[in-house]
């Protein structure tokens, strides 16, 4: 027992690890981005927009103590081209890479939405008004440029990226040779409870559909990883505040959450939606000593949301479907 340590700064430090996360500069990435650099880790983040990766790693390296730093790296994490050259880009700096983080996630919502959920001539329309491009947006690669996606995305290229299925692959495997050479390698896939719940006032069928398929192929990476050592788990989030679910506020780390997502949060055996520190603390578990014994792990980080999220959750049900005195 004497060369065991049950201390915390033994058991969950990331102190010096060299870690990847992608869409690092927003949301639930850039809380993961703070917790491992607050922590002493050096953290690369990916995305699309330049400049709010900029204005998070100056914020973050302005707060952080202790040798952790934050270095951007604008790119497309949807195709193995653009994956290849931020793999690449990191290639020139780092021998290994102890921890990938793959965070970067899109969603598409209803193209005729509804509330009337149990009216037939209702959902019949929106399942219908559901194309091609509403499954290519969140599970392949490509997908037709819109103008409303210019401005969604502020975007000015002929073709808009997807990263939910396509950017954890590409990103996992591009970075096995560096992963190889660490000590204890692991990626952490942050995918979504969409992916598991049957529910009907939250997010998309398109949505769902595409996190189930980000949750399987985390599965089967680490299956196929497991030569090498690579530990992969999956992280299924519940509500947090993020771009995807609310509008950014002035305060870092802040977002008002839309009115589906703050009901759907208060619903949850919390009663609230997660705080930052809520979705850090697990990320740090899976990359630290206390959980290197872990892989081919799922987490549910929900408050207790995905207990109640069934088909009739948030929906108004006649009163002859209730017992007498319910």
């Amino acid at each position: 027992m004497s060369n065991i340590s049950f201390k915390i700064d033994d058991i969950f430090s990331v102190a010096g690890q060299i870690v990847v996360v992608t869409g690092g500069g927003t949301g639930l990435g850039k809380a993961i981005t703070a917790g491992f650099a607050t922590n002493g880790a050096k953290v690369y983040i990916t995305g699309r927009r330049g400049e709010v990766l900029q204005a998070t790693a100056d914020e973050i390296n302005g707060q952080v103590e202790g040798g952790g730093l934050v270095i951007p790296i604008q790119g497309d994490v949807a195709t193995k081209e653009g994956v290849l050259k931020i793999v690449d880009a990191i290639k020139d700096k780092e021998e290994k890479i102890d921890t990938l983080v793959n965070c970067a996630g899109v969603m598409r919502g209803w193209k005729s939405p509804t509330k009337k959920h149990n009216d037939p001539d209702s959902v019949e329309s929106m399942l219908l008004d559901v194309d091609d491009d509403d499954f290519n947006y969140s599970n392949s690669s490509l997908f037709p440029h819109r103008p409303s996606f210019r401005l969604l995305w502020n975007n000015t290229d002929p073709l808009l990226p997807l990263v939910n299925l396509n950017g954890v692959y590409f990103m996992t495997v591009s970075l096995v040779p560096l992963l190889r050479k660490a000590e204890s390698p692991n990626v952490v896939v942050i995918a979504s409870i969409a992916g598991l719940a049957n529910q009907r006032t939250m997010g998309s069928l398109t949505y769902g559909a595409s996190k189930a398929a980000t949750i399987h192929c985390a599965s089967l990476l680490a299956g196929r990883l497991h030569p090498m050592k690579i530990r992969v788990n999956t992280i299924c989030p519940g509500i947090f505040p993020s771009e995807m679910t609310g509008v950014k506020t002035d305060t870092s780390h802040k977002y008002n959450l839309g009115d589906a997502a703050d009901k759907a949060a208060v619903r949850s055996t919390a009663q609230r939606p997660g705080a930052p520190q809520e979705i850090v603390g697990p990320v740090l578990l899976l990359a630290s000593k206390g959980g290197m014994y872990m892989n081919n792990a799922l987490l549910t980080v929900d408050g207790g949301r995905l207990m109640m999220a069934g088909i009739n959750d948030g929906i108004r049900m006649p009163d002859e479907t209730f017992p007498e005195g319910a």
